[in-house]
């Protein structure tokens, strides 16, 4: 809630403190709005006396239109249109002013006849001129007295010339506007037309030039172009015989097919030959697994597939598994060396030989099979190697063939370019045709454009208004000084303001003059009981029985704010009042309140008198016309008044005053010259500062309440006199416009 409320406090501060500034800005150019007057009718006058003075000038306007730049009439059936970049239609719009159109323009328009191109001092230029010393007269006019080419003046006269030509593109159209400023309506549409007429026609001359070139270029180079054709389509013939490339197509078919096959025949091959190599290996290990007694293990036969498919070796094996049955039984039955059994033992054995041989039969043809299909395995390799050789060269040649062929058709190509180009360029050479034409000629205007005598003066308002606002603003930040009671809250924030009392006419501001009138109220009147009330309210304890009063400098009114102080304080029931004239430096004595001086040279006796032990107390006392308010002159000037006012005698007179209950005004001198105010702020009870009102600087404020602060003196307040009207308050102003109506405000 805290942190909310900050922010919305600061805000305000903020947005106060900006008004403020926007209204002291206000005020400064209120006060200074005179010289913001001065200003801004004599720039506005000198505006349009000028615009008055000054030639009129007229302007022509020609339009023309830049196209893209398009085909001629032979090439239009190919030809596609496409964007052009801005930048092209700005490139033409910078050569409308060019040099060259520039000068054939001039020549056309005959320049050098009119004086407008060819400006010559004026004669009264010629007569100061010539008034001058001759020292002077070469360093401010070194070109008098010296010929000028006639180059020089034609650069000069085209200078000129360009001067009052303006290219405008209008934007988003591929439209330009030539405008041409001059003295007379005529020559300016002429000039403007005549500068479209002349680019119009180099843009001829350069498209027919570029035209003429390209068909002279296109001509030499063309009998290049077809003995360069008629070579190349020679080589690729020898080519073609000397590589036997005439039917190409066909063998390269023949050959790819022929290819092909053999591919095909060498991956059957690699099957076979695999086929083969597998059964054989197969066969192999069956012959390797023997027996312990060396004999075939024929238990492993069942593995082959060949040897299963032979019937005549399952028949052999399904008598030897007979046999090797009858063998067993026999074995059981009889003994080793029975008849019978060795009888089936060596018919056992016939048959393994058998089948031994039989299954010998199949290794062989397996192993004839395998190395069979490995030598038609290895021919048709070497075929397809000798083949693929072959069709490597034949392929080597069609690349060269076809980079030959390629050449070849490529300067063909090329030939029949130029041939086509050389003879369109041959008759576009002479067709004159251009991208750019006048659409709008320029026609004499009746009204001039230069000058503008209305826009010029108003130009001239604003101008002066803006100088006249800111010759003020400087004025007013250079202003040190304190305009009013806002600039004492303002500059000195620490400081608190008694009172305000306004500017007052000539015949009121004389020093000692009362204004305080029981019978006559007046708004000074009324701000001197508010500063009274003020002082007497300043200190919550008690009422400040003295009250020094002075300022940072000389003449800033405060004898009259002392004696006005007094005479108000002294209108209070039951308040006796003493004013003490403790100013010492100064040699003059003025009668106040109409003590009479003695008839002597020397004026009545007061304050020094009494502190140099001249006079007592009751000699310096001079009871006035007013009841209850006594006063102490100054006496007679002494020679050290520093001393005099530290001396006890000083502080003996204002314990005495206290004692008897008087009120003390004491007037001294200014705080900056000297230090008599700094010596009396440590012995009363507050000090009030007196400032004018545009007059006394901050700076000059700032010293003053540091002096009496570091002196150890309790300073009440400020008090602003002589402010003027205008930088019062809105409540004092309005306060007294309707109190008082308006007497004794000062008119500025």
């Amino acid at each position: 809630m805290n942190t909310k409320t900050d922010i919305i406090t600061s805000h305000s501060v903020q947005v106060e403190g900006e008004e403020y500034v926007l209204a002291d800005y206000v005020k400064a150019c209120k006060r200074r709005r005179w010289l913001i007057v001065a200003l801004t009718v004599g720039i506005a006058g000198t505006a349009a006396v000028w615009s008055v003075m000054q030639q009129p000038v007229y302007q022509a306007k020609a339009t023309v239109v830049v196209e893209q730049e398009g085909p001629s009439a032979l090439e239009r059936d190919i030809y596609h249109p496409t964007d052009v970049a801005p930048e092209y239609f700005q490139t033409q719009f910078e050569l409308m002013k060019s040099r060259l159109v520039l000068q054939r323009t001039a020549q056309i328009l005959h320049l050098t006849d009119r004086p407008e191109y060819n400006p010559q001092p004026s004669p009264v230029n010629l007569r100061i001129i010539g008034m001058m010393p001759a020292a002077v007269r070469e360093f401010w006019a070194p070109e008098k007295g010296k010929e000028t080419s006639p180059e020089e003046r034609e650069e000069q006269m085209l200078e000129q010339f360009g001067k009052t030509i303006e290219i405008m593109p209008i934007r988003g159209a591929r439209l330009a506007h030539i405008i041409a400023d001059s003295t007379d309506p005529k020559f300016a549409a002429q000039a403007a037309n005549t500068l479209a007429s002349v680019y119009i026609e180099r843009t001829q001359e350069l498209n027919s030039q570029s035209k003429g070139k390209a068909a002279e270029w296109f001509t030499n180079h063309l009998d290049g172009l077809r003995k360069k054709a008629e070579g190349a389509q020679q080589t690729l013939y020898l080519f073609r015989v000397k590589h036997g490339l005439v039917a190409g197509q066909q063998r390269q078919a023949v050959t790819a097919h022929t290819h092909s096959e053999l591919e095909a025949e060498l991956v059957r091959a690699e099957m076979r030959k695999a086929e083969a190599q597998s059964r054989f290996q197969q066969i192999q290990s069956v012959l390797r697994n023997r027996t312990n007694s060396g004999t075939i293990d024929l238990s492993n036969l069942d593995a082959s597939t060949d040897v299963l498919n032979s019937l005549l070796i399952q028949n052999l094996r399904a008598q030897e598994i007979k046999t090797s049955g009858q063998v067993a039984e026999l074995s059981d039955k009889y003994g080793p060396l029975h008849p019978k059994l060795a009888r089936a033992k060596a018919e056992l054995q016939d048959l393994r030989e058998r089948i031994r041989q039989e299954i010998q039969k199949i290794v062989d043809s397996m192993k004839h099979d395998y190395e069979s299909a490995l030598a038609r395995e290895r021919a048709i390799k070497e075929a397809v190697n000798s083949h693929t050789q072959e069709k490597i060269k034949l392929e080597q040649s069609e690349v060269q063939y076809g980079i030959l062929e390629g050449e070849a058709q490529s300067a063909q190509h090329l030939y029949d370019v130029f041939l086509k180009q050389t003879k369109e360029a041959d008759l576009s050479a002479g067709l004159r045709s251009a991208n750019v034409y006048l659409a709008d000629p320029a026609v004499p205007s009746s009204r001039p454009v230069k000058p503008r005598t209305v826009l010029n003066t108003l130009l001239g308002l604003l101008v002066g208004l803006m100088t006249g606002v800111g010759l003020a603003l400087f004025l007013h930040t250079r202003d040190r000084s304190l305009k009013g009671p806002d600039d004492v809250e303002r500059y000195l924030p620490g400081i608190s303001l008694l009172g305000v009392v306004p500017l007052l006419p000539n015949t009121e501001t004389t020093k000692g003059a009362l204004t305080i009138s029981g019978s006559v109220p007046s708004h000074a009147a009324e701000s001197v009981r508010i500063i009274r009330t003020n002082v007497l309210l300043s200190s919550p304890s008690k009422l400040p029985a003295c009250v020094l009063i002075t300022s940072p400098g000389e003449n800033e009114g405060k004898t009259t704010l002392a004696v006005n102080l007094a005479l108000a304080e002294a209108q209070l029931e039951g308040m006796r009042v003493i004013l003490i004239d403790g100013d010492l430096r100064t040699p003059n004595s003025h009668p106040i309140f109409g003590i009479q001086a003695e008839k002597t040279k020397t004026g009545p006796k007061g304050l020094a008198d009494f502190l140099s032990g001249k006079a007592e107390l009751q000699e310096i006392m001079h009871q006035t016309e007013v009841a209850n308010l006594w006063v102490i002159p100054k006496g007679k000037c002494p020679s050290n008044p520093s001393e005099l006012l530290h001396s006890k005698d000083m502080r003996k007179l204002l314990n005495w005053c206290r004692q008897e209950g008087f009120q003390m005004i004491l007037d001294a001198p200014p705080v900056l010259p000297v230090t008599d105010p700094v010596v009396l702020a440590t012995l009363v009870d507050g000090v009030l500062l007196v400032v004018t009102a545009r007059k006394t600087t901050r700076e000059a404020c700032r010293s003053a309440i540091h002096r009496l602060a570091v002196s150890g003196g309790n300073l009440l307040g400020i008090v602003v006199q002589k402010v003027r009207p205008e930088d019062l308050p809105y409540h004092y102003g309005r306060y007294y416009a309707v109190h008082d109506n308006g007497r004794g405000w000062r008119k500025d």
